[in-house]
Parts: C-alpha cells; sequence; structure tokens
C-alpha cells in the first residue's frame, strides 16, 4: 500500500530514564497507516542511562533515526513541586526545535510532530491530527504545574497564558472572567476541535506552514516567557490559525510521582478513552435538552449534540417530553443521576442514563425520575454525536417521541402532495419607513396570498401594505390599538384565526424585516408539494449591515433552526404559549409535526442600522426592563460598539 504522508517525528530530550522509557513506547505505538516515520532527537541528556535508553531505541527501530548530541550548557532543575526554566534554557531550547525544523524543511517532509519527551500518546493521535487538516494544531494534555494547583490545559487563547474570551475593549468584572474562564476549561474537555491563541509540546507542523518560515527564535521586542510563546505568534502574523484537538488527550508525567498514573491511562486507552469525555457530553445534553423554562422556552440548545438525521428525526417528532413540560410547567430542571458507559468501539458508544426532572408549578415542586439510553457515533471531525436516544419512566412508559396517530387521536391529517399555495402572514407596526417594501416585494414572487395585521401604526404602513400587494390576493386588518407591546399571544392568536378562516395549505410567517435568501423562489414549490413533512425550519441571521451578521456570545440565532413555514392541519388542535412578549409566531405544540430542516437562510434586517438598533434596545429596555421574557445581557449587547461581524455568503 502506498505510504501517502512523509512525517518526522522531533524532541529534544533532556530525561529521566523511566519517563523517556514511557515516552519512546508510546511513540513507537502510534498507528501508522499510510504514514512514513521518521525521527529526530536532540540528546541532551544528562543521565548515562538515559542516553543509553535512546541508542536502544534508535538499533532497535526500523525507522530512519537521527540523533544529534545537545550541548547541556544550562542546568534543568525538577521537583515534585514545578519545573524550574532559565532563561538560556528556554532559548537552548528553541534553538534545539529550529534546528528540527530546519531538516525537516530540507528533507520536504510533509508534517513535523514536535513532542516532548514527557508525553505518553493515544496510538490514535498522530494519525487523527493528519486527518483535521489542519497546518498547526496540538493534541491537548493537562498538567498540574503546582501540586496544589488544577489541572489545566498547555494551551491558552491570548498572551502569556490568558483563558478569558472577552474583546479588546470589554471590561469583566472579577466574578464574569471566572466564568468566561471555566467556560473556555470546559468545553476544552469535549471530544472536537478549537481555536486557541497558543499552543505547545505536543504539536504537529504541516509543510506549508514550515515552507513559510514558522520557528521558535525570540522575538527581541516581545517580553513573553517560553519559546511556545514566540512561535505562537509568529505562526498568526505569518497568516496561520492554531488549534487543539481534545479527542485523545496525552498524558502529561511532568514530574516523577506521575509515572504512576501511566498505566490508568494505558488502561483506559485499551478501552477507547472517551468514558470521561462521553460522560460529560451526556450530563450536558441532559441539562440543556430536557430543561426549560415556560417563560422563556428552551430546549434549542440541545440540538447541538444530535447527529444530522437524528436531528430532523428528533424535530419530526419533536420531542414529546420537551412539548410537555413546556406546555404544563413553568419551570424545569432536569439532574443527571448516573450515567454508565455500557459498550465500547472505535466509533459507537452506547450508555445507559437515569436522571430526575424538578417541576416547579404554581401548585408547588414535585420530582420525577426517568432512565433510558443514548447511543453515540463518531462523526467527522471527530466528534460524538448522538444517534439514537429513548427515555422511559419509572413505570415504563415511554415518554420520547408521539407519533402522528397519537398527535392526531386517529383524525384526518392533511398531506396534499400537489398544487399547494403559500399563505404569508405577517404582523406589522410603524414599518414604512424601513425595510417592508424590500421584504413585501421579495415575498410577493413565490407567495399566492398575504394576511397582514396592522397592529395600530402611526405611519403609512398600511399603504406601503397595499400598493405592493396590489396584484396579489391579500387582506390587510387594522388594530386601532396595539397589542404587540403588552399582548402578544392575543395578536398571534388574532392572526391565526384569520389564517383558519382561508383553510390554506400553507403557512409561511414573517416579520416586516426578514428577507430569504432569493434561492426560495425557485425552491418553494418543492418544499410545499410532498406529502411527507408538515413543516419547515430554517435558520435565520441577525444581519449587522447589508453584507455581514453578527456572531458572538449572545448573538447566534444563526447556529439554530425555527419554523417559519408550515402545513396547515385543520384536524390539528393547536395550543398557544400564554406570555406577554416572546410567545412565538406559530402554537406552541406545532413541532409535534412531521417537520423537516431547510438550508435556504433567512437574513434578519431589525439591527442593520445604527438607530435600528437603538430603536430596539429602547422598545426592550421599556417592555421587559428586568429580562423576564428575553436575555438581559443580549439587550446590553444591542449597542456594543465593536461587535463580532462575518460575512454573509
Amino acid at each position: 500500500m502506498r505510504t501517502k504522508y512523509k512525517v518526522l517525528i522531533g524532541s529534544p530530550i533532556r530525561q529521566e530514564p523511566k519517563i523517556l522509557k514511557e515516552f519512546l513506547q508510546s511513540i513507537s505505538e502510534l498507528e501508522r497507516d499510510h504514514i512514513r516515520m521518521d525521527y529526530y532527537f536532540i540528546d541532551d541528556n544528562e543521565k548515562e542511562q538515559s542516553k543509553k535508553i535512546l541508542k536502544e531505541f534508535s538499533s532497535k527501530n526500523r525507522s530512519k533515526i537521527i540523533i544529534v548530541e545537545g550541548n547541556q550548557k544550562e542546568p534543568y532543575i525538577c521537583t515534585e513541586d514545578t519545573h524550574q526554566w532559565r532563561e538560556k534554557l528556554i532559548w537552548e531550547v528553541a534553538d534545539y526545535k529550529n534546528k528540527i525544523i530546519e531538516y525537516c524543511k530540507k528533507n520536504f517532509y510533509d508534517y513535523l510532530f514536535l513532542i516532548d519527551s514527557d508525553i505518553v500518546l493515544h496510538p490514535k493521535t498522530l494519525k487523527h491530527l493528519i486527518s483535521t487538516k489542519k497546518d498547526i494544531i496540538s493534541e491537548i494534555f493537562w498538567t498540574k504545574w503546582r501540586q496544589d494547583s488544577v489541572e489545566m490545559p498547555q494551551v491558552w487563547l491570548y498572551d502569556q497564558y490568558n483563558m478569558t474570551e472577552q474583546n479588546r475593549d470589554e471590561k469583566l468584572t472579577k466574578e464574569e472572567g471566572s466564568i468566561r474562564i471555566n467556560s473556555f476549561i470546559e468545553k476544552l474537555k469535549k471530544p472536537g476541535i478549537y481555536k486557541v491563541g497558543g499552543l505547545g509540546a505536543c504539536t504537529l507542523i504541516s509543510k506549508k506552514a514550515i515552507q513559510r518560515g514558522v520557528n521558535f527564535r525570540e522575538i527581541y521586542n516581545l517580553s513573553f516567557w517560553g519559546e511556545d510563546r514566540h512561535f505562537s505568534i509568529r505562526a498568526t502574523a505569518l497568516g496561520f490559525q492554531l488549534y487543539v484537538d481534545t479527542t485523545y488527550p496525552a498524558y502529561h508525567i511532568y514530574r516523577q510521582s506521575d509515572l504512576g498514573g501511566v498505566q490508568a491511562y494505558k488502561k483506559g486507552i485499551s478501552t477507547l478513552n472517551v468514558s470521561p469525555q462521553i460522560k460529560h457530553l451526556i450530563k450536558d445534553f441532559i441539562e440543556k435538552y430536557l430543561s426549560c423554562d415556560y417563560r422563556i422556552v428552551t430546549g434549542y440548545e440541545g440540538l447541538s449534540y444530535l447527529s444530522p438525521l437524528y436531528v430532523q428525526k428528533t424535530v419530526r417528532q419533536q420531542d414529546a417530553m420537551i412539548n410537555y413540560f413546556v406546555q404544563n410547567k413553568i419551570r424545569c430542571t432536569a439532574i443527571p443521576l448516573n450515567i454508565d458507559i455500557d459498550t465500547k468501539d472505535e466509533t459507537i458508544i452506547k450508555a445507559k442514563i437515569s436522571f430526575v426532572i424538578k417541576n416547579m408549578t404554581e401548585q408547588g415542586d414535585e420530582e420525577r425520575q426517568f432512565s433510558g439510553n443514548i447511543h453515540m457515533k463518531k462523526y467527522q471531525n471527530a466528534n460524538w454525536l448522538i444517534d439514537h436516544m429513548s427515555f422511559e419512566n419509572l413505570q415504563g412508559k415511554c415518554i420520547l417521541g408521539f407519533s402522528l396517530a397519537d398527535i392526531l387521536q386517529g383524525r384526518e391529517r392533511i398531506n396534499k402532495s400537489t398544487g399547494n399555495k403559500v399563505t404569508l402572514s405577517m404582523v406589522v407596526r410603524n414599518e414604512a419607513n424601513k425595510v417592508l417594501d424590500r421584504v413585501l416585494s421579495h415575498a410577493v414572487q413565490y407567495v399566492d396570498n398575504v394576511i397582514i395585521i396592522d397592529d395600530g401604526s402611526e405611519d403609512n404602513t398600511v399603504e406601503v401594505c397595499k400598493q405592493i400587494l396590489k396584484n396579489i390576493p391579500s387582506k390587510v386588518v387594522c388594530n386601532k390599538h396595539a397589542n404587540f407591546s403588552s399582548d402578544e399571544t392575543s395578536l398571534r392568536k388574532q392572526m391565526w384565526a384569520l389564517i383558519a378562516e382561508t383553510n390554506p395549505d400553507w403557512v409561511l410567517c414573517l416579520d416586516a424585516d426578514e428577507i430569504f435568501e432569493d434561492k426560495i423562489i425557485n425552491s418553494i414549490h418543492n418544499l410545499i408539494n410532498q406529502s411527507t413533512f408538515d413543516y419547515y425550519t430554517f435558520r435565520l441571521y441577525d444581519m449587522w449591515d447589508e453584507t455581514h451578521y453578527r456572531e458572538d456570545t449572545y448573538w447566534e440565532a444563526h447556529k439554530y433552526y425555527r419554523t417559519f413555514l408550515t402545513r396547515y392541519q385543520p384536524n390539528f388542535e393547536y395550543t398557544w404559549y400564554e406570555m406577554p412578549h416572546h410567545s412565538g409566531r406559530f402554537p406552541s405544540n406545532i413541532n409535534n409535526l412531521n417537520g423537516c430542516y431547510c438550508n435556504i437562510r433567512l437574513k434578519h434586517y431589525g439591527w442593520y442600522t445604527e438607530s435600528l438598533r437603538k430603536e430596539k434596545y429602547e422598545r426592550y429596555m421599556k417592555i421587559d426592563p428586568e429580562g423576564k421574557y428575553g436575555n438581559m445581557n443580549q439587550y446590553r449587547t444591542i449597542l456594543d460598539p465593536k461587535p463580532i461581524l462575518k460575512t454573509f455568503y
């Protein structure tokens, strides 16, 4: 079989004999399918036993191994508490690493894998890192840098060793800073690939990066300590992004006492060492997916833990559990009790779980216990995702996944597959001087009928609507008094009643500042003329100007799918969230029907000018000053002068 990649494994070595043995055995056991491995070691050992071990490794190994003598000029003191690095020793090691880089460059290796000699690797590490197609990526390991400290990763976000995610001009309280550090640390405990600002000690570097000039030389006007900081900054200045992989965490023998954990690490490898990460993922999933607040309706966050196919299945059947709790409770919290990894292999994991749902209702609190099974599968980028789950209560009754027969209780389901038409529904108020004309002018190219409620506009919004809709069947109902700010649910029910009077085929609900991509015009008939699905969900992008959308901590609407288009089922008993604000544009139980994701994107222009943002900020502060119905933290960021923006392609 043809070798695909030529890889140089390099390491400057000044190491204790027992630690060195574990390191060498680890790199010799790396899987090498389609990989040719050569080795380049700089022998800077002070102990003869370590020199002997290195030579024995060379004589017994069939791969090409180059051993170069080091200088041994600077002392290196390791204690059970910490390692003592002097400035001269740091740059001596940097010179060693640059020598390895230069050899790699001259001999045209596809990759250089630079590893410290106190690291023990999972056999799949190298093959997996190559598969990520990243130019510079490290495999994570965790270390107690001092005996009395907590374990920390060898990667960071900013500067010397800063792990706080924040903007340059953002001022954080000590509490908020701690929360963000903990969030970053917890993220790194989940299997995946993450962008970082600095890395080292276990790093794969591509030929492209080496040819471009990455190296460990000191940057004279930089005061940061450590050659890895200078490498990382130079790499990003050269245009490379830095990543860490957390799929196969390495083991760091930082001190002699850490040797005792090597066997446990290897045992974990032999049984697919993902149990801690999988348990963490499942715990997060249960807490995010099965907890919900009747006032704001959560649960969408959990969709990111599901495989693409299972997301579609779940959205079609729409988790009866979530609907049950949302419709009948004020607040409920899911608390994992036990997670047992039942079976393990390379790509599939089965887990048995139990958890408690705490329901807080107006009548008092109650608890219910559930058990179930979750199956997880490894997908691209080594992400573990759920592709099956089932839950039941203590009486053995299944409470996930109602069928359509259950939902409609034997009544007829409408599933006409040809000749369907779309009714656009929209609630408007004082939209004449915004983007209403653009929204309607675009929509009339693909809808067949329009129903609009004008909620007490004080401008010529109604005239704009009638002018644009003059050549299409339409109805504009004018409310004398505005209801949206005080009783949104009544307004939505009013609209639904108007829709029901026309007995439509499909209903598209847009706000006066939402516009689909143009591809909807040619695709709409394929979406509605079928008999399988009863609604479609789409991703909505918060546009900050004509060509950019916002993406940061509180602006991630585009990462989730929401229902905008649904088939009208006259025999379905629709229910609503009874809330004054954020009650939803469709009935609350609509997702109990069969649904499907759609990749046509929706642009939201409600924020795209400074004046609109200021207007919305003032409105939210007026109608929801305590953040009861929305996210107060998001409200506060509306007027952020330097938001993170991305181009909408």
